[in-house]
């Protein structure tokens, strides 16, 4: 059983606390073979000796955070991972303390090594300590010499490549979250046993261990897996937790911290709840939707929230921080642990990974979850098509992932043009919403921006074009050809005309007879093409004739060249002279 067990992260845990419980006139007293094992190890804050005398600690020590490093990388090799106790004497179990801040420290480690340890702080003998603890590594991982060394006894010793996947891969295949524990369907809390009925709906006389099977939480010998144990039992601290603020950074309006006794499902139940109760309602328009319509939609908001917790590293000890700004209308989910599997900022839609399958599975087994990792595509298709910008989604520091939805009011004419899509089919499809999001936020789309847009490859950028191009809007494709790129069909173009007056739209911005920025259009499109007419300029903006060519007039002499007469004249980007 690996440390990405929670069961094993707990014993550890447990061991760490028996180490420093028996701190007696400032040192451990416990003897060697608990203090120190293969699983735990003591480190003093390396860079504080200046001879005999230890001086005070900083928040910053690199030459610290490097030695940390190379302790973290060794550990994580090791199978079972292990604990790094930061601010004892390894020899004599002196207990000497640090300052070093957690979260620089888990960067730098991060940065070094690729493993960002769970840092847990503690006070021993009135002394901060640090324990890191470690999660076992599905992969070889160098120190920050290029070497691969694992624990042996105490101590790290090297270890070649093919050894290390020798040892490691027949554990390296499971998940942890499949992994049995010692809990049964006895330790579930009655409000999650609840919970599960409710999102399941069984027959009526399904019995509770029936539906548990039924769902994958409990084994066919009667014990829950490490996933059910996580989501159904009680959690022992909080897990998620809602902070409600009035503008980004400023005061806090209230905070929900579900208790311990409540299992995760539950806490997550609680913290829904109270996001309604913050998520204002913004409107009620029969025409479009049965539901009410709020600042952010209730289903990108859930979305946002259950991928904050299936996709989160559990070895990690903070919860899973949602955070509400009132005035901008605006859901942070932050979520611990880095991206993993390919997945980077530029393909969360286009890559699908889970950290642990099985957890994965249990949500969508609960029916919380759509398959196939589909919720990020949800939240992209449910934010645009109420007339909102995409979700956020960027690592930051720590490291962690964060998603940010901002809404508000609903864009009224979007919503309008959204209903008015036909076949009906397309009106759910992600890949449409972005396309029409990114025309109505540009003059034309390529196929290149297409596919990075769609965070696809050009083939499946054509395909997602083509289904566009393939769909109507009051008797128009949605999207038309021009000189190799793509623009707005006519009536999506006249009915999106319309929302540019509502209050804080950024839709149409090219759509203006401010100079300046149809000039800004020109050049654009010359910087890709080889030159710009005054139809050229007509089509992208919709101006008249006589505006369009104004400004190319305007723009000749200084950046444009003009060539031929007549309906042949055209403009080209006068040379430069060095």
């Amino acid at each position: 059983m690996t440390l990405g067990t929670v069961e094993q992260r707990n014993r550890l845990a447990a061991l760490v606390a028996r180490v420093l419980d028996s701190e007696a006139d400032g040192l451990l007293t416990l003897s060697g073979d608990i203090k120190e094992t293969a699983s735990i190890d003591f480190k003093e804050e390396a860079g504080r000796r200046r001879g005999p005398d230890l001086e005070p600690g900083l928040p910053e020590n690199q030459e610290a955070a490097t030695k940390l490093a190379d302790e973290v990388a060794c550990l994580a090799n090791s199978p079972g991972g292990g604990a790094l106790i930061l601010g004892i004497e390894d020899k004599s179990g002196q207990v000497l303390g640090t300052e070093l801040d957690r979260d620089w420290l888990r960067h730098r480690i991060y940065r070094a090594v690729d493993v960002a340890p769970d840092i847990v702080e503690h006070r021993v003998a009135g002394q901060r300590v640090l324990v890191l603890y470690v999660a076992e590594a599905k992969e070889p991982i160098e120190d920050t010499s290029g070497r691969i060394r694992w624990r042996v006894g105490d101590t790290c010793s090297p270890v070649d490549r093919s050894e290390w996947w020798q040892h490691r891969s027949r554990s390296l295949a499971l998940d942890p979250m499949a992994a049995p524990t010692t809990a049964t369907d006895s330790d579930i809390t009655p409000g999650a046993h609840s919970l599960v009925r409710r999102f399941v709906t069984p027959d009526a006389s399904a019995s509770d261990r029936e539906v548990l099977k039924q769902i994958g939480a409990v084994r066919s010998d009667g014990h829950l897996t490490q996933a059910g144990k996580l989501l159904l039992t009680p959690a022992g601290r909080p897990l998620i937790e809602l902070t409600v603020l009035d503008v980004h950074g400023g005061e806090v309006k209230s905070r929900v911290e579900p208790p311990g006794y409540l299992s995760l499902l539950e806490q997550l139940d609680s913290i829904e709840t109270s996001l309604d109760l913050v998520n204002r309602i913004t409107a009620r328009v029969e025409a479009f939707s049965a539901q009410p319509l709020r600042e952010v939609p209730r289903p990108a908001v859930r979305e946002a929230v259950l991928n904050g917790l299936i996709h989160r590293d559990w070895n990690r000890s903070e919860p899973t921080e949602v955070r509400w700004i009132q005035f901008d209308s605006t859901l942070i989910v932050r979520s611990p642990g880095g991206f993993q599997g390919g997945v980077t900022e530029q393909t969360v839609l286009s890559n699908r990974y889970a950290r642990y399958p099985a957890l994965a599975d249990l949500f969508r087994a609960l029916h919380l979850v759509e398959k196939q990792g589909l919720g990020v595509d949800r939240m992209y298709q449910i934010m645009i098509t109420m007339g909102h910008r995409p979700p956020t989604i960027r690592e930051q520091a720590g490291p962690s992932v964060t998603c940010e939805l901002v809404g508000g009011e609903p864009v009224l004419p979007i919503l309008a043009l959204v209903r008015g899509i036909r076949p009906i089919e397309r009106q759910r499809d992600a890949r449409i919403a972005i396309l029409l999001d990114q025309l109505l936020h540009r003059p034309w789309l390529s196929l290149d921006a297409a596919a990075a847009a769609l965070q696809s490859d050009r083939r499946s950028a054509e395909t997602a074009i083509r289904a566009a191009y393939q769909s109507s809007y009051g008797d128009e494709p949605l999207i038309r050809p021009y000189k190799g790129e793509w623009l707005l069909g006519g009536a999506v173009w006249r009915s999106a005309l319309r929302s540019k007056d509502e209050p804080g739209s950024t839709y149409l911005a090219h759509a203006t007879t401010d100079a300046t920025a149809l000039s800004r259009v020109a050049m654009d499109w010359l910087a890709e093409h080889d030159a710009v007419t005054t139809g050229d300029l007509m089509e992208l903006t919709g101006i008249s004739r006589g505006t369009a060519q104004r400004v190319l007039m305007d723009l000749e002499g200084t950046e444009l060249k003009r060539v031929g007469a007549g309906r042949a004249t055209r403009f080209v980007r006068r040379a430069t002279h060095h």
